[in-house]
């Protein structure tokens, strides 16, 4: 009676629990429900919940009613058990297992819209959908089988052994009594135990038997998965030379796998008749030769499986490796290069001979168009900057500096571009009241836009957008400058209440403004209040009396969130770039397709951790944040893709065509960084395609590295407004260069095309055989050793100040020639501003190089090609009042130090760097 009252209390409890469940779960639905609705996607909610809801009830019942059926059969001799017991133990299991398997809503999705590519793998003939889509469903659902077994063998044991009598157990006791022709073993059973030994060997018969059928179900999910993994030997297969299915795999190991296959088969179809004839069963357990025969053939036959493939790829393979695995490294390669978009018309791969002419005044004017977008602004060192002149209030944040290109007086110019936002955390203290931060302070303001090398008389960035309200030339104009949704922008807003917004400080006073735009959650009912309340703000939304029928709530304001939101099954790429559309500002994301499924690609392991185990990668989508009016919209731009056909296939709708996207956006589309930086990285090795050359990697090619501050960095992928050998005309493209494996000399470099047609290209140059160009590091180094640079940097990096060394660009100019140009930064310990000290050029000759430094681009070109000769500049020239009188003071403390410690050639040299110092106008 105690077991059946507390089962009884508890049975209440978990009703109560999960009725409360319930009402919030209603309450987290309508919460999606109404924010999916805001942004148009209520059926891309509906869709993912019915999929999740279809998975969680799917194993709800099936996994429910398979652990409740083995449980009431393993509690059957337990009276005291309450018949319901089992079942609901089995629900609650099924349930946390349902809850687990709703995040495979995504594969589902792919593998239900799943359309053939009309491209097949080498080895089994399988389409390439098939790998992408179909196999990772079969996968995950083999996977959940095979956990609910061993959770069912695991209960089954565990309720054998520690509850049931310990004694009668089958393969201690004869089997006579019940028909089985055995002979009868030595213990003596006493008359009066006869009857309570007979039935516990009926529960013991019943359990064993149950057990066996579990493991015959085991055994068949095993083969299932071993007939599955055959797929996987052309993914991912098991040699460190080739890249899927290599010779082993493809005539051994396949192989293998299938007599593992069968064994597992076997293993099944023996426990099955064991399981539903008792006499076999008897016959089976009651003499170890009976079962050790079969169990040992089955190790046999597994382990062989298991042993001879390696022991062939060992013994036979590796002597004869490069013959034998030729035509494999030959589809690895091939596998890898389509995994990662590096080979068909959208790659091309071109032979750039460097000029070995020196620079002249006629080269650098046939280039001035590529010159005049020559970046010398580090995108690290400018955002300190524009802080310091264009925050205006401390708090407006800038998150990062992006580049893009704009027409400015009719002409294209390459501009570095931040939005101003809000940043709450800025706030004082004092400030941080509820009204404040949810109903006053809504938005940040405009966006500052520098050109990337040009500055005024102070050292400054030239500014070609600026100020709140935001005065901007050309196309970096626009009609409303409010922004809503950002990078920074993480906390919701209530909007249209009876509190006027703050829009942007405007003197003494502040400018107010009431939201306008479309976006947001109407809180127009009590309902949509509450479901509100409950996710944010509890009871002031009902006890304040600012809110109106007209009120709304814009949440989820972060654009990066907003859009995995939206679409989970997309990755997104690290870096959002606003962009100033004529009537306000939009944010464009870079999305990616991606899989580890991809047949004979090599997975990848590079800089960037979220593409880690990916071997296939597409940048099919790019997402369109508005930031006034929060509305997201998705452009497919790689119809090709068939993970993101799946996609378009379930998703009617979700998805817009590249070619739909409105052209004053269209313009402002790049090649994206994440993408070029890993297909850089893929490139380095799976540029060689010729497989003895790749077998011995003679050729393999690296990212290289700079220098920056003070230490040494790996180069990241930059914008550049150059011309291409045989182009037309300069345009905006991404480029890297690449260096030989372990040297510090270039031996190519990479150019993803942005504009027009040619969106999406990439051209991989590489310079001739016996043609030696410095590498970045190699130009670090040389700025290093030049007598003419070390004194004053040296001097500039003492205490008091430190020299940062900016991004280190290599660009192509128009005649095959190759400059280098690193902007040289002064920053003070005190203000932590760098300042624009030196533009170091140089020119890269094969086997020689020249290098020149200069307080401008325009003036180094000068001293470079010999047009004009300028005396050494001094570093007070460069520097503000404060910033000299620092710089003297740090000079006059070390001149302290050596004199004291005896050095006074050294003391002559910094008195006279004093004197230069004191003397500057």
């Amino acid at each position: 009676m105690f077991l059946h009252r507390l089962y009884r209390d508890f049975a209440y409890i978990a009703v109560a629990v999960v009725a409360i469940i319930c009402f919030e779960t209603a309450l987290t639905i309508s919460l999606q429900n109404y924010w999916f609705g805001e942004l148009g996607q209520r059926y891309r909610y509906w869709l993912a919940l019915g999929l999740r809801t279809g998975i969680f009830l799917a194993l709800l019942v099936c996994v429910g009613a398979f652990v409740g059926y083995n449980l009431r059969w393993l509690c059957r001799p337990f009276p005291a058990v309450p018949r319901t017991a089992p079942w609901f133990a089995a629900v609650v299991l099924a349930a946390l297992v349902g809850i687990g398997a709703t995040t495979l809503w995504i594969p589902l999705l792919g593998y239900l819209g799943a359309t053939a590519t009309g491209t097949s793998d080498p080895v089994f003939g399988k389409d390439i959908s098939f790998y992408l889509l179909v196999l990772p469903w079969y996968d995950a659902v083999v996977a959940i089988a095979i956990t609910v077994l061993v959770m069912a063998i695991a209960l089954w044991a565990l309720i054998g052994f520690a509850f049931y009598p310990s004694s009668e157990r089958p393969w201690h006791q004869p089997a006579y009594r019940l028909g089985w022709s055995t002979r009868r073993s030595l213990r003596v059973i006493e008359a009066d135990d006869a009857d309570s030994w007979s039935q516990n060997e009926l529960i013991w018969r019943g359990w064993l038997r149950q057990g066996v059928a579990l493991a015959m179900l085991l055994c068949i999910s095993m083969g299932i998965s071993r007939f599955l993994g055959r797929y996987h030997l052309v993914i991912n297969g098991h040699s460190t030379v080739v890249a899927g299915g290599s010779y082993a795999d493809v005539y051994f190991w396949i192989s293998a796998y299938d007599i593992i296959m069968i064994c597992w088969f076997a293993a099944a179809f023996i426990l099955a008749v064991a399981a539903l004839v008792p006499l076999f069963l008897a016959w089976l357990i009651t003499r170890p030769s009976h079962w050790v025969l079969p169990c040992g053939l089955f190790v046999i036959l597994y382990l062989g499986a298991v042993i001879v493939p390696p022991t062939v790829e060992q013994v036979y393979v590796g002597p004869n490796q490069i013959t034998l695995e030729r035509p494999f490294l030959t589809r690895s390669i091939a596998g890898t290069r389509d995994g990662y978009n590096l080979d068909g018309p959208s790659v091309e791969e071109r032979e750039f001979a460097v000029s070995t002419v020196p620079l002249t005044r006629q080269d650098l004017d046939k280039n001035a168009a590529t010159l005049q977008d020559a970046r010398i602004w580090d995108w690290r060192a400018l955002e300190p900057q524009l802080q310091q002149i264009q925050g205006l209030r401390p708090y407006y944040s800038f998150a990062g500096v992006d580049i893009d290109r704009y027409v400015i007086d009719g002409a294209e110019r390459q501009v570095m571009i931040t939005a101003r936002e809000l940043n709450l955390d800025k706030l004082p203290d004092q400030a941080k009241v509820w009204v404040n931060v949810a109903l006053k302070y809504t938005h940040g303001y405009g966006a500052v836009a520098v050109p990337v090398n040009e500055m005024d008389g102070r050292g400054n960035p030239v500014l070609w957008a600026h100020d709140i309200p935001v005065k901007a030339k050309g196309d970096l104009a626009v009609a409303h400058g409010a922004i809503y949704y950002g990078a920074l922008t993480r906390d919701r807003v209530y909007v249209r209440t009876s509190e006027k917004e703050f829009d942007f400080p405007q003197g003494q006073a502040n400018a107010e403004t009431v939201y306008e735009g479309k976006g947001g959650i109407p809180l127009s009912s009590f309902w949509r209040k509450l479901v509100v309340a409950n996710e944010r703000d509890g009871l002031r939304l009902f006890i304040s009396g600012y809110f109106t029928p007209e009120s709304r709530v814009l949440l989820r304001r972060d654009i990066v969130e907003r859009v995995k939101r939206l679409a989970p099954f997309l990755i997104f790429d690290h870096d959002p770039y606003i962009v100033a559309d004529g009537d306000h500002y939009s944010y464009i994301i870079d999305a990616y397709t991606s899989s580890a499924n991809y047949p004979y690609s090599d997975v990848y392991q590079g800089s960037l951790p979220q593409f880690h185990g990916r071997n296939y990668l597409r940048n099919s989508v790019k997402a369109v944040v508005d930031a006034y009016n929060g509305s997201v919209t998705f452009y497919v731009f790689d119809g090709r893709d068939p993970i993101i056909r799946a996609y378009q296939q379930m998703l009617p709708g979700f998805f817009k065509d590249g070619s739909d996207m409105p052209e004053n956006l269209r313009r402002h589309i790049r090649y994206p960084e994440d993408l070029f930086t890993v297909q850089a990285e893929m490139y380095g090795t799976y540029h060689m395609t010729d497989p003895t050359t790749f077998y011995n990697r003679e050729d393999r090619w690296e990212v290289p590295r700079e220098l920056y501050r003070d230490r040494e960095i790996e180069m990241t992928p930059y914008y550049v407004i150059a011309q291409l050998p045989g182009a037309a005309k300069p345009e905006f493209l991404l480029m890297l260069p690449l260096s030989v494996a372990g040297k510090n000399q270039m031996a190519g470099w990479l150019a993803g095309l942005s504009d027009g047609e040619n969106y999406g290209k990439m051209v991989a140059f590489r310079f001739p055989k016996g043609t030696f160009i410095d590498g970045p590091a190699q130009v670090e180094s040389r700025i290093n050793s030049d007598s003419r640079f070390s004194g004053d940097l040296t001097l500039w990096d003492q205490h008091g100040s430190q020299v940062i060394r900016g991004n280190l660009i290599v660009l192509p100019l128009n005649g095959n020639q190759l400059i280098a140009i690193e902007p040289v930064y002064i920053e003070a310990e005190q203000t932590k501003i760098p300042t624009l000290a030196r533009v170091v050029l140089a020119q890269l000759l094969p086997d020689d190089r020249k290098i020149e430094w200069a307080r401008s681009l325009a003036e180094a070109e000068d001293l470079l090609v010999g047009a004009a000769v300028h005396p050494a500049i001094s570093s007070a020239e460069v520097e503000t009042d404060t910033g000299r009188l620092d710089r003297a003071r740090a000079v006059f403390q070390e001149m302290r130090r050596q004199y004291a410690n005896g050095n006074f050639a050294r003391y002559g040299e910094l008195l006279q760097q004093l004197e230069k110092l004191l003397s500057s106008p």
